[in-house]
């Protein structure tokens, strides 16, 4: 980050990944470009390419949006006021996911859910392999047996890969990195 505005930037940015308003951002930076999310309504017209310099004039545009005094900077108050408009539109469409599922769980309109109903939400559980798969997945000497060196592969291997510094310590910041990929 070279000077403080850039700064200011990146903590906004930052800011409204942590509300959960990137897509709002990026909507409005780019609208016909789509983050990935549990489709929520049919889309008129498929995502479309973009390129740097058209998301670069859209993200500038919307800079303009927000900088409501036109001193070229954004001000606590003026991200504050678009935060919490992002933050207000989430929470409206949160709402309406909300509703329309709980109708949808409502089987029999009474405004409320009953334990069968409840029930009837969850997703069974399925094993995603059964036993002699996972015993040919880990089983590298195929002896049909798993070994101690066996099943402790993968997982060492994802510890190896998780500890960034390679200093044989897991760092709750590596976890959570680790989690994140």
């Amino acid at each position: 980050m070279g000077n403080f505005r850039e700064m200011i930037v990146y903590r906004f940015i930052s800011s409204a990944v942590v509300a959960g308003s990137l897509s709002a951002v990026v909507a409005a930076a780019a609208p016909n470009v789509h983050l990935a999310q549990a489709p929520a309504q049919p889309q008129q017209q498929a995502p479309q390419p973009i390129t740097k310099a058209d998301f670069t004039k859209n993200v500038d545009s919307r800079f303009a949006t927000i900088d409501t005094d036109k001193d070229g900077s954004l001000s606590t108050a003026e991200i504050a006021t678009v935060h919490a408009e992002a933050i207000q539109q989430a929470t409206a469409r949160q709402e309406q996911q909300i509703a329309a599922e709980f109708a949808k769980r409502d089987t029999n309109k009474d405004n409320q859910l009953s334990m069968a109903e409840f029930r009837a939400a969850a997703r069974p559980l399925k094993p995603t392999a059964t036993p002699a798969q996972l015993v040919a997945e880990l089983d590298s000497n195929k002896d049909g047996k798993v070994s101690i060196g066996e099943y402790r592969t993968p997982p060492m291997a994802s510890f190896d890969r998780i500890d960034i510094n390679k200093d044989g310590t897991l760092t709750p910041q590596e976890a959570q990195a680790g989690r994140n990929r």
